[in-house]
C-alpha cells in the first residue's frame, strides 16, 4: 500500500462511510445484515484488496485522486454484496446511482444553482479547463498513469467540449478484473452534471476502449436522465 493511503485510512473510510450510509436502509433490506456490520465488511474489502493497490497519482494534490478513491468505494460494495450476498450487477448499480443522486441531493440549492451558472458559462469555463489540462499534464509527468484531459475547440451544439485521455479508472479495473463495474461508474457523470442543470452527453468511455472519455455540454437541451444506465441494457427502475 502506497504510504498516501495508509496515512489516510481513517478519512478514506469516512468517505465510504458517507457513500453506503446514504444507502443504508436499502443494503440492510437486500443483504439482512446491519449497515454497521456491513460497512466493516465494505471496508475490509476496500482496505485489502483495492486500496492495497491503488496507484498514486498525486495525493491531495490532484483532485483525480478523490475520483478514484471515492468510485472504488462502490466497486468494494459490490464485490461484497455480489459475492458473498448474492446481489445482481443491475441492482448494485441502481443502488449506487442513488447513493450518488443522494449525495447531490445534499447540496444546498443556491451553491448548486451557482456551480450550474459557471458552467453554463462556455468562455470561462474553457479557459479553466485548459488550465486543468496544463496541470494534469505537470501532475502525470511526475506521476504516470494520472488523469489527463485534453479541452476541445468548441462546437455551436456543443459549447464546452473535453476529454479525459487517460482514467486511472478504467486502467485499474482493466489490470484487476473490476471492468464489470465501468459501466455503471462512468454513468455517475450523468447525476453530477444532472445535479447540476447541465446537458451532459457522451459518446466514448475509455472503458469501453474507445482511447478517451467525452464530455460534452450541449446549449439548450433537456437534462439526460441517469437511468436506465447508459452503455448497458439494463432498464432495472431507480427506487
Amino acid at each position: 500500500m502506497h504510504e498516501y493511503y495508509a496515512a489516510n485510512q481513517k478519512k478514506l473510510k469516512k468517505d465510504l462511510d458517507h457513500y453506503l450510509g446514504l444507502i443504508a436502509s436499502e443494503l440492510e433490506q437486500e443483504t439482512g445484515q446491519a449497515y454497521s456490520d456491513l460497512l466493516e465488511e465494505v471496508w475490509d474489502c476496500y482496505r485489502g484488496e483495492l486500496m492495497e493497490r491503488f496507484p498514486y497519482i498525486g495525493g491531495k494534490k490532484s483532485s483525480g485522486t478523490r475520483n478514484l478513491t471515492g468510485a472504488y468505494c462502490y466497486v468494494a460494495l459490490g464485490e461484497v454484496c455480489r459475492k458473498k450476498y448474492g446481489m445482481d450487477l443491475e441492482r448494485w448499480g441502481c443502488l449506487t446511482t442513488v447513493s450518488f443522486q443522494r449525495h447531490f441531493d445534499r447540496i444546498p440549492g443556491t451553491a448548486k444553482m451557482l456551480a450550474g451558472m459557471v458552467l453554463r458559462t462556455p468562455g470561462l469555463v474553457n479557459r479553466l479547463l485548459k488550465k486543468k489540462d496544463r496541470q494534469n499534464a505537470a501532475n502525470a509527468r511526475e506521476n504516470p498513469g494520472s488523469f489527463e484531459t485534453q479541452t476541445q475547440k468548441p462546437a455551436a451544439e456543443y459549447p464546452i467540449i473535453y476529454h479525459t485521455t487517460v482514467c486511472p479508472l478504467a486502467n485499474f479495473a482493466k489490470e484487476y478484473g473490476y471492468m464489470d463495474y465501468m459501466p455503471y461508474l462512468c454513468n455517475l457523470d450523468y447525476v453530477m452534471f444532472g445535479a447540476f442543470g447541465v446537458p451532459f452527453y457522451r459518446e466514448k468511455t475509455c472503458a469501453h476502449g474507445d482511447g478517451y472519455c467525452d464530455f460534452k455540454l450541449k446549449r439548450d437541451a433537456p437534462i439526460v436522465p441517469a437511468w436506465p444506465c447508459h452503455g448497458t441494457n439494463t432498464d432495472d427502475p431507480l427506487l
